[in-house]
């Protein structure tokens, strides 16, 4: 009898070990395809923004949006950080889960984050504010926290 105990302890300790890299890389995928999905379509928003609306030296064009990222779950992992920049004078985001980072093309105008949104890594829901604006003859994407409806028409934030 203890020696069936002593073996199914011992086989359930080597299944256990044996899938919990399986199951980690796709918590991991989980949540990135996540990211990949709502980056998709925040892409597909700021292209309607640049293509469509005029950039002003007061940004009247703007985009409210949703983002969230995803917690640690028995079936997603948790999201370390969110930045958006600039690279290559394009707007990009930037996200880590775990060990990978993953960079993806939103725009082709200059992401420009404000202090609270230079670095998002609080799990959940984030409304963020995109302000297409002309700075120095360049049109640029600011990004901003979004508080009120009334901070979207006139202070940003």
């Amino acid at each position: 009898m203890i020696s069936r105990l002593v073996l199914a302890v011992a086989v359930t300790t080597a299944l256990a070990g044996a899938t919990a890299p399986a199951l980690s890389t796709a918590r991991a995928d989980a949540a990135d395809g996540t990211m990949e999905r709502q980056l998709d379509e925040l892409a597909a928003e700021l292209t309607t923004l640049v293509e469509t609306d005029d950039a002003t030296p007061h940004g009247d064009a703007r985009r409210v949006v949703g983002l969230r990222l995803p917690a640690r779950t028995y079936t997603s992992a948790h999201v370390d950080y969110l930045r958006f920049r600039e690279r290559a004078g394009v707007g990009v985001a930037t996200w880590k889960i775990g060990s990978r980072e993953r960079t993806e093309l939103l725009v082709d105008v200059p992401i420009r984050p404000t202090v609270p949104t230079d670095r998002l890594e609080e799990h959940g829901s984030h409304r963020l504010l995109f302000v297409l604006t002309r700075s120095d003859g360049r049109r640029v994407l600011t990004v901003h926290r979004f508080k009120s409806e009334a901070g979207a028409r006139g202070g940003h934030a």
